[in-house]
């Protein structure tokens, strides 16, 4: 797994090693762009090799887009539960069952998760999910989240003290939200006024 490139992918807010290589992957779909790296199997493979996660001579097919996709659509789920501090059990069952662990010894003789480019798809789905296991024992995997920008929904590593992030970018997402908030309360706040000027009681018609 390649470190820069993986903070370039993410472009901002990224994780702490090994958790950004989840960060990056949930981010192959750009909904502000309409971009997906999962489109197609070249892409896809292209993606996986800049970031540095699959071996070089592995070829990705058109069935293993699906088992790609499947796979980011859990982990956005469980972002995006993230996103709301609501758990949710059933987008981790999703995946858990098709979880096989790879260990190896670290420099200092303690079993660590096996994150070598991985030989296959279904490798790196296992080191996708253990990543994420792992980043819920060192309590780093609840501030992962998605943008709460709908037009956005950007993966991004909440660094506040309290947890409390909401956007990927605040000068953009956050003002952008907060602008559209603030108009909805105000063209709210005319149709009151024009409702009540509509019954208020006026001076009886002549003739009355």
């Amino acid at each position: 797994m390649t470190e820069a490139a993986l903070i370039e992918m993410v472009e901002g807010k990224p994780a702490p090693m090994p958790l950004l290589a989840v960060q990056a992957f949930a981010n192959t779909v750009d909904i502000e762009d309409e971009s997906d790296r999962l489109e197609s199997a070249e892409s896809f493979e292209r993606w996986l090799l800049d970031a540095g996660l699959v071996e070089p001579d592995h070829e990705i097919r058109p069935h293993h887009l699906r088992i790609a996709r499947e796979l980011r659509d859990t982990l956005r789920d469980n972002l995006a539960s993230n996103s709301a501090g609501e758990p949710d059990p059933e987008a981790a069952r999703k995946r858990a069952g098709t979880v096989q662990i790879e260990l190896r010894p670290d420099e200092e003789g303690h079993l660590a998760l096996d994150l070598s480019p991985a030989p296959s798809l279904a490798v790196l789905g296992s080191q996708l999910m253990a990543i994420a296991f792992q980043s819920q024992i060192e309590g780093t995997w609840e501030r992962l989240k998605l943008c709460e920008n709908p037009d956005c929904r950007w993966a991004f590593y909440d660094n506040s003290r309290n947890r409390s992030g909401s956007w990927c970018r605040m000068g953009l997402c956050g003002n952008r939200l907060k602008n559209r908030a603030y108009r909805e309360r105000h063209r709210g706040e005319i149709a009151g006024s024009v409702t009540a000027a509509a019954v208020r009681p006026g001076r009886p018609p002549k003739g009355s």
